[in-house]
């Protein structure tokens, strides 16, 4: 099984062959290390040398940075170092951390080696050239960053290691693991290469860097970026600018002639709005509008048939070089059917593993070239409950459940016990650099009581964060009603009047704000990031949708996320979980038995049919089954809405309906 954290650039031959092994060895003795092997910078590929296929380079943080000579060529081995070096330099230089680290000459005799010699003990190999100043630490770091073509904003993460904990979190040096750097540079000799990982392990980013190493390979290379949702095209679209301009990529943005970014639908009279909307305009193709019983399944079904009727002439055209697809879950398998048959290249899609085993019930299942399950932005004790509330796993009824290879695909280690008694286990991660964070209670529920009792929490944070910032801190209503936004009208006036912080609605904005605190609904969410976040929501309701929802909305933290609960019904079993997460780092369960593993299927299964279908023809089908006169309908549905009845959730929607229907006679 290969190490995750584990990379390798390096071609082998007779001269690197053995060191290869003992280092690819190394990595799976030691799987929290990080260790990459190069022969010559990533980032840039126009840098080549004569001698790279007799040397090797091996970078690991808190170590020297290591040049290994493996023919004995003296001569040639110092021209290669100094060439590297050099070319190190001129990165260092080209995104500004030369004037922060400071010329080779003043950083080589501490952080590089050479060694003339193959080891034969790596352990000892790599402790001799150990590095134990901390700011010595970060330094060597930033130069593997460079190396890599992991870019940090040096202006941000600066030189000198940060002390306190949010201090840490903001200036956290970003590494790429093994696997995100194989997603950016291994040459995939196919169509279709799909990513999937954990909310927090990078999977946007990767985009972003696999878009700029794309978009500057050819000069008349056509681009689309696409994703179902709304607010994240629109993020997508504001980052690209800032990030290309951060890469220092030199070639202008194109946009809507090589570059598009735009949600996957789109409409009829403009057809750079969507992708759909541009293959309909581009091929001619009739464009169906959105109704009742016409989503993704429907038009991109018909836009095939179509297509396929094309590609019969010689003269087929395609749309796109490539097309790089956001969340993945939200597409049904025709859309990449579509994509892959309109784009001449190849089609890269990213998507959240958790979600899509979620989802998946076997027909749609999508082969993965890389699976990212560290997450690097979440607490770990944060994700395990996130996951364990998500799928019900401190209940006795749970939302669902994994097979033992789903458990393993999002990084968990399986321990049987009694009685059908297991316990959940993830590896620990370097999320950041020397980070002490034990002490510190990553995720906190308990009974909400009042608007004061939210600006006291906010009050706290700042206490004990006195660098703390408002765009530090996201507040999210989990419930979907009329009168959240009342409430948050009521809580952004009181934030501003008692902590003279201002407020980002950004249900409204639709976006990140800064020097702003933001507060929104569950629905401007996504990709979206927060040293703090707090989670406020009615009850605790047994909706597919809800708690996918809460498993999202937590994890959207770096330090800290609170749920905060009005009516704490229930809490109590959950708090009991969190409580063994922290003291144990295990998710305490029960397997459910083999039928009730198949009622979860056909659950699952069930809930994905009805999204096709209106909520009224949800609730129309209930009434029916049930009896319900006319007269009472509309009664129902009101009260269903007001007391936040998860839609599309039918246990609860019968067992509130025939609670009630006597009321509405």
């Amino acid at each position: 099984m290969a190490n995750s954290l584990f990379f390798n650039q390096v071609k082998e031959n007779d001269n690197n062959r053995e060191i290869i092994r003992l280092l690819e060895q190394y990595a799976l003795d030691n799987p929290t290390e990080q260790l990459y092997l190069i022969t010559a910078p990533l980032s840039e590929q126009k840098y080549q040398y004569e001698y790279e296929h007799n040397a090797l380079v091996i970078l690991s943080p808190k170590h020297k940075i290591i040049f290994l000579d493996l023919k004995n060529n003296k001569d040639e081995f110092e021209e290669y170092c100094e060439d590297f070096i050099e070319d190190l330099s001129s990165l260092s230089d080209k995104y500004n951390y030369k004037q922060h680290i400071g010329r080779p000459r003043k950083w080589k005799s501490e952080l590089i080696c050479y060694e003339e010699n193959i080891p034969t003990n790596i352990n000892d190999f790599l402790s001799n050239h150990a590095i134990t100043d901390s700011n010595l630490r970060r330094k060597v770091e930033l130069l593997i960053s460079l190396l890599i073509g992991s870019i940090n904003d040096i202006k941000k993460v600066g030189v000198d290691a940060p002390e306190t904990l949010l201090e840490k979190v903001k200036k956290n040096i970003i590494l790429f693991d093994g696997d995100q750097t194989r997603f950016i540079y291994k040459d995939f000799q196919k169509k279709i290469v799909s990513i999937q990982g954990l909310s927090g392990t990078g999977k946007t980013e990767l985009l972003l860097h696999k878009l700029k190493e794309l978009y500057i390979k050819d000069d008349d290379t056509k681009i689309f970026f696409t994703c179902h949702n709304k607010t994240l095209a629109k993020n997508l679209k504001d980052r690209i600018p800032k990030f290309f301009d951060f890469m220092k990529v030199e070639k202008q943005i194109e946009w809507n002639e090589r570059l598009w970014v735009n949600i996957a639908w789109g409409s009829e009279k403009y057809p750079n709005t969507g992708i759909y909307s541009y293959i309909c305009d581009f091929y001619n193709i009739p464009f169906m509008r959105y109704r009742y019983g016409i989503g993704y399944k429907e038009i991109f079904t018909e836009a095939l048939k179509y297509i396929d009727k094309i590609k019969d002439n010689d003269e087929f055209r395609y749309a796109f070089d490539y097309v790089l697809i956001d969340e993945r879950q939200d597409f049904p398998k025709e859309f990449f059917e579509l994509c892959e048959k309109v784009t001449k290249k190849q089609v890269y899609i990213a998507g959240d593993i958790f979600q899509d085993i979620w989802d998946n019930t076997g027909d749609d299942e999508l082969e993965v070239d890389i699976v990212l399950n560290r997450c690097y932005r979440t607490d770990p004790r944060t994700l395990m409950f996130a996951h364990a509330l998500g799928m019900g796993l401190f209940e006795d009824k749970k939302l669902n459940w994994l097979s033992d290879e789903q458990w393993k695909e999002i990084g968990y280690t399986i321990k049987r016990e009694s009685d059908r008694k297991m316990c959940l286990t993830r590896d620990p991660i370097r999320r950041f650099e020397d980070l002490e964070q034990e002490e510190v209670p990553s995720m906190i529920i308990e009974k909400q009581t009042s608007i004061t009792q939210i600006v006291n929490l906010l009050k706290k944070i700042k206490d004990e964060n006195p660098t703390v910032e408002p765009d530090d801190i996201a507040i999210i209503i989990v419930d979907d009603n009329k009168s959240i936004y009342e409430f948050i009208d009521k809580l952004g006036y009181r934030i501003s009047e008692n902590l003279g912080w201002e407020v980002n609605r950004a249900h409204d904005t639709k976006s990140q704000v800064d020097n702003t605190i933001f507060i929104s609904n569950r629905n401007n969410v996504k990709g979206l990031e927060f040293p703090f976040v707090i989670c406020l929501t009615g009850k605790i309701k047994d909706g597919y949708r809800y708690r996918n929802s809460l498993y999202t909305m937590l994890t959207r933290s770096f330090i800290q996320s609170y749920l905060l609960v009005t009516n704490d019904d229930g809490i109590e079993i959950q708090q009991k979980g969190l409580d063994i997460i922290n003291s144990q780092r295990c998710i305490q369960t029960t397997e459910p038995t083999d039928e009730e593993k198949e009622n979860i299927r056909q659950t699952v299964i069930k809930m994905k049919e009805e999204r096709t279908i209106s909520y009224d023809e949800f609730l129309n089908k209930i009434f029916d089954t049930l009896n319900i006169p006319q007269n009472c309908r509309k009664k129902l549905k009101k009260g269903l809405i007001d007391f936040e009845i998860e839609e599309f959730d039918e246990e609860q929607t019968k067992y509130y309906i025939e609670k009630n229907r006597n009321f509405c006679k």
